[in-house]
């Protein structure tokens, strides 16, 4: 009777974390980061014109693209019927990645089952997945890694089965994931060399050298497929991404070396300790070791600005010590389990390490997430057995459960109601602000100047359900920032016109004719204008309210603010 209420309140816990999911799914990200969309854009024009946003067409697309973000191919084809049929807004683009998290969660089920052959232990590492920040973020983010981390567990799941047909589907799921996403293409090999090292000398169930080393060869030829066709097209994929790969850079490199060597005393042995092979693998471990950083995994999060959390780490502090008393245990009880899920924490970093832009760990070291989410889960089944012999189980249970729903508490409180404040512009809220201007001003005409004219322009396309299809059509075939009457331009305008409207970027304040009679759209936390507003016709007959500090929770869904709501809570006048 025990086990059943155990295994029923854990299931009772998995579906109210998986509902949570969906909490505010309409407004909070506060808005969509570029890279956001130009994946859910592309699927769209996927869709009704089969070319991405840059008018490439698929399979041309798995070589060469002209998005911004030079993105993959595969998430945007694959999720192309369903952004096809539906209106694009935040709840529906977000809705997918929801799902793929909890299949991801699903797949992470059933590998720590086939792993450790325990199905509480499974089911916890469930809850521990799901109450995670890192898969959390994951569930409301609109890029690649959800789909590479679901493909490439998939991948790793039938690859341990005892079934040699399932080999086929993990040499599958393996392509799937590799084409993913561009950050997971580094780990591939090495990936699919520690599964088979595992299956072949470590595992219970041996994998024969000849079906290892004929699997082997089929991802060496799926790898080489790719890297080789990109060869014969121009400005392919690879050419436009050699400079973000660390040991290609030698415009990074060579002025570091320079840089270096000028500030060393002259010696014969300088050039032999100062070079491009010494200061490249000191920036490659300086990145590799920030994935294991205490600051990012339980403290503050990412350290790009723009997956940064500030006051939350990727992981809940109290994870810290549940992954040592996890790890110590594991290398206990599990010796041959233990040394494959170390060698595959010990590669996940590789693109994290590999990349020359900026340092992240959120989306690069995917892998880390399931990995380090074993560690803990085991650490809370370790403290939960050794507390059950002190006290009764149902007490134990009861004190692990309040230390995780206090922790997930915490984090859930900061997400949705100090996130939105503190990481408002990493979602570009104010271009969502922006686009709502727009749409609201009734084909008066308007000229917005942004360094960024194109990322506005597809961020106001996004927020513009009716001119959808139309518009980008138009973009597809002219590549031209143009919304009926609303011109996008990453200049200053010549002239200016007392008729038109100008949002202008504070980072293009200089283009102003005169400050005075503007209106401005501001940053929330400090005040500071992001978007000064010349010629403003939309809100000036409503008063300007005081800066605010700070708004509500409806005030964050502003295409369904009445015109005076919106004005008087986003627009303020200077």
């Amino acid at each position: 009777m025990i086990k059943k209420i155990f295994s029923l309140s854990l299931f009772v816990i998995i579906f109210v974390l998986a509902l949570s999911r969906f909490f505010y799914l309409d407004r909070f990200p506060v808005g969509m980061s570029h890279d956001e969309i130009e994946y859910t854009l592309s699927s769209k024009t996927y869709s009704l014109f089969g070319v991405d946003l840059s008018a490439t067409p698929f399979p041309q697309s798995i070589f060469q693209t002209k998005t911004e973000g030079i993105i993959s191919f595969l998430p945007p084809i694959l999720l192309s019927p369903y952004f096809g049929s539906v209106s694009l807004n935040q709840f529906t683009t977000r809705l997918p990645y929801i799902i793929i998290n909890l299949l991801t969660a699903l797949t992470f089920f059933f590998l720590v089952k086939k792993l450790f052959k325990n199905k509480n232990l499974a089911l916890i590492s469930v809850i521990i997945f799901l109450a995670n920040p890192w898969s959390f973020y994951f569930s409301k983010s609109a890029i690649e890694p959800p789909f590479a981390l679901l493909f490439y567990l998939l991948a790793v799941l039938f690859i341990l089965d005892s079934s040699k047909k399932k080999l086929l589907l993990s040499f599958l799921f393996f392509t799937l994931g590799f084409f993913s996403y561009h950050g997971a293409k580094p780990i591939l090999i090495p990936l699919v060399l520690i599964c088979l090292f595992y299956r072949c000398f470590l595992s219970k169930v041996k994998l024969n050298l000849k079906p290892a080393i004929i699997f082997f060869l089929g991802i060496l030829v799926v790898f080489s497929f790719y890297f080789l066709g990109n060869r014969f097209f121009p400005e392919s994929i690879n050419q436009s991404r050699s400079q973000d790969i660390l040991f290609l850079n030698q415009n990074l490199i060579t002025p570091l070396v320079d840089t270096n060597r000028k500030a060393s005393l002259e010696t014969p042995l300088k050039n032999i300790f100062i070079n491009k092979g010494t200061v490249s693998f000191q920036i490659f471990f300086q990145k590799y070791l920030t994935a294991f950083s205490p600051d990012v995994l339980f403290v503050s999060g990412d350290s790009r600005g723009t997956y940064h959390f500030g006051y939350h780490g990727l992981f809940f502090l109290v994870d810290f010590v549940f992954i040592l008393i996890g790890l110590i245990n594991l290398l206990k009880k599990y010796s041959s389990q233990t040394k494959f899920l170390i060698l595959l924490i010990l590669i996940s970093p590789l693109t994290t390490a590999l990349s020359t832009v900026e340092t992240s760990v959120i989306n690069r070291s995917f892998l880390l997430l399931p990995l380090f989410t074993i560690l803990t889960s085991f650490g809370v089944w370790t403290v939960y057995q050794f507390l059950s012999t002190k006290i009764k189980p149902i007490f134990s249970f009861l004190i692990l459960f309040l230390i995780i729903f206090f922790s997930f508490a915490n984090f859930f409180y900061f997400y949705f109601f100090r996130f939105p404040i503190i990481g408002q512009e990493n979602f570009f809220f104010s271009q969502r602000l922006v686009a709502n201007y727009i749409l609201k001003n009734n084909d008066h005409k308007i000229v917005v100047v942004d360094p960024e004219a194109r990322e506005v322009f597809l961020e106001t396309v996004f927020y513009s359900p009716k001119d959808q299809s139309s518009v980008l059509k138009d973009f597809v075939k002219n590549q031209k920032y143009q919304i009926k009457n609303t011109s996008f331009i990453s200049i200053c305008p010549e002239t200016f016109d007392p008729q038109t409207t100008y949002i202008i970027n504070q980072v293009s304040s200089n283009c102003l004719p005169s400050k005075n009679n503007l209106r401005s759209i501001n940053e929330e936390q400090f005040g500071g204008p992001l978007y000064f507003i010349l010629n403003d016709n939309l809100c000036s007959l409503f008063p300007s309210q005081p800066w605010l500090r700070f708004h509500l929770v409806k005030d964050y869904l502003p295409e369904k603010l009445s015109l005076s709501d919106f004005c008087q809570t986003w627009v303020k006048s200077i």
